[in-house]
């Protein structure tokens, strides 16, 4: 594919721009396709203006939109020039942090949020269609629940009100009550009074969660809060640049990130994990993702060659809780033996996973907070790109299929 010799190409993972991954019975090494072929485009770029900018739509491709909102470090995302891991390890909620990415400005007092009026009868008509027939994954729900709050909604009536960060505020209580779909009895939880989200969360998620659980949560939010131009994130900017209503962006953003290389991700690890109680299944679950030739799930984020900083910090924080479960016990151990046999590093979706089950949290809920507290990025990048001015429209250069 490269047209280059054995050792260029150790060069290449040497540098971190081509990933190797070992396997586990033999001394043969597998390289990631995605980052081949972004080594590839970019030889390709340097020969003309076209191939640049289709070289820049791939993953891993050249920057094409200018933010002050998130940037990506080795230490993690910034946070208009902030590190998430440091505001979560200082304490700062998740509203400070969403006030921050929305505004810049970090509020050091408590931040509070009062939720308005919610439309007549909402909770009974979310609860018709999530409660009707199978239960529909909890992606699809908050997507369903952000179009039916903004149902009726226009873009123009949300600026003249004055009202887009209230209406964010609103909205993520909403997404907040939609984590009830989780639990035993699936229903709507109306959000009341000004509980912080994280405890309203815990509130949900938990019979009696402790102040611990609380704050786990929170920092959990902190840390999912952006990352910059994901998928998910450019398709709500696309929404916004047309004139697309604040809650129809964020729908679409959720839709976006439900597919299985984003938001589904989280699934997609619980799933390998799933009634995987010893270490010799841990084992045999890694061999049988090998063989099928798949990428295994939470592992490896293209943008983190050396590993998601924020993986490692929410496996610390999960290992700190006082709940030791053996679901949580059989992750550490799939991480563990994934890192020294395959050179795999956790990404955020394993750390969401791995906290979930050792607070206790009902399945599904880490991809349901991974959603939850990307909402707030979303937001922030849906209002930046309407003070940008301009519609999102690339073009299209035809010929056969690649």
């Amino acid at each position: 594919m490269l047209g280059v010799k054995p050792q260029t190409l150790y060069t290449y993972v040497s540098r971190g721009l081509i990933r190797s991954v070992a396997q586990l019975d033999d001394k043969r090494r597998l390289y990631y396709h995605e980052d081949v072929r972004n080594v590839r485009a970019r030889g390709i770029a340097r020969r003309g203006q076209g191939a640049v900018a289709e070289g820049a739509m791939h993953w891993g491709g050249q920057p094409v939109i200018n933010t002050a909102i998130t940037e990506i470090t080795p230490e993690g995302p910034r946070y208009r020039g902030r590190l998430a891991l440091d505001l979560a390890r200082e304490g700062y909620s998740f509203e400070a942090t969403a006030e921050l990415l929305w505004t810049g400005v970090l509020q050091q007092a408590p931040v509070r949020w009062r939720l308005g009026v919610l439309p007549a009868g909402f909770a009974a008509r979310i609860n018709a269609v999530a409660r009707g027939g199978s239960s529909p994954p909890i992606l699809h729900v908050l997507a369903f629940a952000a179009g039916m709050y903004g149902a009726g909604a226009t873009v123009a009536s949300e600026i003249e009100r004055g009202d887009t960060l209230t209406t964010g505020r609103d909205l993520l209580r909403v997404l907040a009550g939609c984590l009830g779909y989780l639990g035993p009895r699936p229903a709507f939880h109306v959000p009341k009074g000004d509980l912080r989200i994280a405890e309203f969360a815990a509130r949900i998620l938990l019979p009696r969660p402790s102040e611990h659980a609380i704050e786990a949560i929170d920092r959990a939010l902190v840390v999912s809060a952006d990352h910059e131009l994901s998928s998910s994130t450019f398709a709500a900017r696309v929404a916004a640049s047309t004139g697309v209503e604040l809650r129809s962006c964020v729908q679409t953003a959720l839709v976006t990130h439900s597919g299985a290389t984003l938001g589904g991700g989280c699934d997609s690890a619980e799933d390998l994990l799933h009634d995987a109680m010893t270490h010799a299944q841990v084992r045999q679950r890694l061999r049988n993702a090998e063989k099928a030739g798949q990428r295994v799930p939470g592992f490896n984020l293209p943008l983190y060659p050396k590993g998601d900083p924020r993986a490692r910090y929410l496996l610390k924080l999960a290992k700190s809780s006082e709940t030791r479960s053996a679901r949580a016990r059989t992750i550490y151990a799939f991480v563990e033996e994934a890192e020294e046999r395959l050179e795999l590093r956790p990404s955020i979706e394993v750390g969401l996973v791995a906290l979930s089950a050792a607070l206790g949290l009902p399945e599904r809920s880490a991809g349901a907070i991974w959603a939850l507290g990307r909402t707030a990025g979303w937001i922030a990048h849906i209002v930046e790109q309407r003070l940008a001015g301009f519609v999102l429209r690339p073009r299209a250069r035809y010929g056969s299929a690649p």
